[in-house]
């Protein structure tokens, strides 16, 4: 019976002087407690979490947010991911997180940014766990605490948008690609690997279509250690592993055909290569990437040849990964249409890794070489008496952290934080703060025009129609005219001056809004409309730091037929 077997196997432990759970606890207390490593990562993962909570509630520089915002609001009230008459599928999955943030922690900012916020400390531990396991504790602090603190964790860990749950996504699917072909195993546990990464790789894909270039750099690594592999094989004979070799190469060839075939591939080069209007001033520019690297990391961006070798060298497998999966993440990126660093927000990680690596690898031939001059310094010094030790190391450290500062990711990362435009950046708009002034408008307006739809909507439930070219460039190829509807939020969409005229000429009554980073920008608030604006509107004063522009209307509508018949409002604007 189990009790008489428990029984004996308590007696036999007491008669040999170990206490009955004596040897449970003492497993738990040194695989717990006493493992650096468990604190070390568990540390991280705290002093990330409250990092990215610090101004969190920050308005955003970016609208996309509200997508995910008003759709997860629609979940709520409706079970579908509705905006206004509209449905927003894209990313459904992470707008169900929100969603779940929404009903525990209420309709804010700081619920819309946690389901980013906890994915990016994921990221961290999961970039520490994996390079301890790789190549130590040092290496493992290095690597995750610097991709803690930059400014491209902090501003997709504050951004409710699927970047994070992307970028986590798909590092975990290449660990899990790496640990198949890098750690033998037995056939199930491979076959339970491939899938998992499979379906990380397919969330990847489904949040962000960028994921296809980051696959494309995991086979850059993947094939050639197949190859070699393959090739190695002394149990097989050379014409059997050539004949492996055709094979698999005759399935690559075969799956391109097919997808060229069937379209797809030329699909994927157009979204590769076509920007939409607002990003068509980046299309060109392949140092876009480069700059902000160099700008924010001189010193390892300009040796990254010299450290992706040292990082190969003090981990081979992790640091050659690590090198084709940025590298070729990068070149590719450089080359498309569309740029930003959310874009190649899936390839940062490796970035990280491949210079936490090789900063380990140099520590213990620095320290020694630090010491050393410190001492000559010290020599040097002697006139100074006792002080010359402490001037020599107070020297020493200051020329460190001239070397740290002058790396201004730490600027970038604070101003991200604290919300504060660099040299000529835009202030964000901030629609809380114009609500004072809006509400009554709003309320009084028969049409309201903005060049932003989704904030309005989300702070005061009023959009009517959207001017704006980039967008109604955007719409489906036979959906492009003139108030033709946005399948997103069901409303309309102008992007001429003839149409805001008509509806200007057309309404008694209207508000036309744009945030100041739309205000006389190409494809959007444009030159050419803000001078119609000021020939049949007038503006209103806002609030400094709402950074909105606002302009109304009051007069008698234009009987013209030719110009006002059927003009397409929403029923709401209709009704009033």
């Amino acid at each position: 019976m189990p009790e008489v077997r428990t029984a004996e196997r308590d007696h036999r432990m007491r008669r040999n002087g170990v206490t009955p759970g004596a040897r449970v606890t003492d497993a738990l207390h040194q695989r717990v407690p006493e493992n650096p490593g468990f604190w070390g990562g568990a540390a991280l993962g705290v002093a990330s979490f409250l990092l990215y909570l610090v101004n969190l509630d920050q308005p955003s520089d970016n609208p996309d947010e509200f997508y995910h915002m008003l759709a997860a609001r629609g979940l709520l009230e409706t079970g579908e991911p509705r905006i206004a008459e509209g449905v927003y599928r894209r990313g459904v999955l992470f707008t169900h997180l929100v969603a779940g943030s929404f009903r525990l922690w209420g309709e804010n900012l700081v619920a819309a940014r946690m389901p980013s916020v906890l994915a990016t400390v994921v990221i961290v531990l999961l970039l520490f766990l994996w390079v301890r396991r790789e190549a130590g504790p040092t290496a493992a602090a290095l690597v995750a605490g610097l991709y803690a603190v930059s400014p491209f964790a902090i501003e997709i860990a504050q951004f409710c948008r699927f970047y994070a749950l992307q970028t986590l996504a798909f590092l975990g699917s290449t660990w899990l690609v790496v640990e198949t072909l890098g750690r033998p195993a037995r056939p199930a546990v491979q076959l339970l690997r491939l899938l998992a990464a499979a379906g990380l790789a397919l969330l990847a894909v489904q949040l962000q279509p960028t994921t296809y270039l980051g696959l494309t750099a995991l086979a850059a690594w993947a094939v050639p250690v197949l190859v070699l592999r393959l090739l190695r094989r002394a149990d097989l004979s050379w014409p059997a592993r050539l004949s492996r070799l055709l094979g698999g190469a005759l399935l690559v060839a075969i799956g391109l055909g097919l997808a060229l075939a069937s379209g797809w591939l030329a699909e994927l080069w157009v979204l590769y290569r076509e920007p939409p209007l607002f990003n068509l001033p980046m299309k060109e520019q392949f140092w876009f990437y480069y700059v902000w690297y160099l700008l924010l990391y001189p010193t390892l961006w300009t040796t990254i040849g010299v450290l992706a070798i040292l990082a190969i060298a003090r981990a081979p497998r992790l640091g050659g990964v690590a090198t084709v999966v940025f590298a070729v993440s990068f070149l590719i990126g450089s080359f498309g249409g569309s740029k930003g660093l959310r874009y190649l927000a899936y390839a940062q990680p490796f970035l990280f890794i491949v210079w936490g690596l090789a900063i380990a690898g140099l520590l213990p031939s620095l320290v020694p070489v630090v010491r050393r001059l410190t001492e000559r310094l010290e020599r040097a010094l002697a006139e100074l008496g006792d002080t010359a030790r402490l001037a020599s190391r107070a020297l020493i450290g200051g020329a460190l952290a001239i070397l740290l500062l002058a790396n201004p990711f730490w600027l970038r990362s604070a101003s991200v934080l604290a919300d504060l435009p660099l040299g000529p950046e835009t202030p964000d708009t901030d629609w809380r703060r114009a609500a004072p002034v809006l509400v009554p408008m709003l309320a009084e307006a028969t049409v309201v025009i903005n060049t932003e739809e989704l904030g309005p909507l989300f702070y005061f439930d009023r959009h009517d129609i959207l001017f704006n070219p980039s967008k109604l460039a955007e719409l489906p190829p036979d959906n492009r005219a003139d108030f033709d509807r946005d399948p997103r939020t069901g409303r309309p969409v102008i992007g001429s001056l003839e149409a805001l005229e008509r509806v200007i000429r057309c309404t008694p009554s209207g508000l036309f809004l744009a945030p100041a980073l739309h205000w006389r920008r190409p494809y959007l608030a444009t030159p050419e409309a803000v001078a119609l604006l000021d020939r049949l509107a007038e503006p209103v004063e806002m609030p400094a730091d709402s950074h909105v522009f606002a302009y109304r209307w009051r007069h008698e509508p234009s009987e013209a037929v030719e110009i006002c018949g059927a003009l397409p409002l929403p029923a709401a604007a209709r009704a009033r």
